[in-house]
């Protein structure tokens, strides 16, 4: 796996059914394999709750910034029937990953 360096979490509740928020989500996977700098993207849901949670991990925090400014970040709420005032975007920088530890 490519170096992940930045990790965006978009987490919200949508008014969307399970089966259409999967429609919407499948129809997507080709538009995000090619965001640059995109290693990942994980969709983790709470369904007895409707909450969705992305989860992007990217190569560099200057493509986290490109992707979140960019036209795809700002379609998300209509794509994906986001319940207004449930967005909580969050931003880490990547320290240590299991599998690719170092221990001295």
């Amino acid at each position: 796996m490519k170096n992940v360096e930045a990790v965006l979490s978009v987490k919200f509740t949508s008014t969307f059914s399970p089966g259409i928020l999967a429609n919407a989500f499948q129809a997507d996977l080709e538009t995000f394999r090619n965001v640059p700098g995109l290693i990942q993207k994980y969709i983790a849901t709470e369904e007895h709750k409707g909450v969705i949670n992305e989860i992007y991990l990217f190569e560099s925090k200057s493509a986290r910034a490109a992707f979140w400014t960019s036209e795809l970040a700002r379609r998300i709420p209509a794509k994906y029937g986001l319940i207004p005032g449930t967005l909580r975007v969050e931003q880490y920088d990547l320290a240590m990953t299991l599998n690719d530890a170092v221990l001295n």
